[in-house]
């Protein structure tokens, strides 16, 4: 099994008690395929509140490759 590190651009559509209109909350991070344990935690994260209900959400996978500009995510090498 292959481990690559993609971006991961994801949009979730959120609904509160409180609120009659829906809110959107759009992340953006690297993750690692196949798993994804980032964007599960975060769906996880979300769902876990009681005062939240996540209407929908879809996320999109970009690969990274040696031409990827990644200047603008906090990388920290191991």
């Amino acid at each position: 099994m292959d481990i690559d590190a993609v971006i991961i651009e994801a949009e979730f559509q959120i609904e509160s008690k409180w609120r009659p209109y829906g809110h959107f909350v759009n992340l953006r991070f690297i993750d690692i395929t196949p798993n994804k344990p980032k964007l599960n935690n975060a769906i996880y994260e979300l769902m876990k509140n009681e005062d939240l209900e996540v209407v929908d959400y879809h996320y999109t996978e970009t690969p990274i490759t040696k031409d990827t500009d990644i200047k603008y995510f906090d990388v920290t090498i191991n």
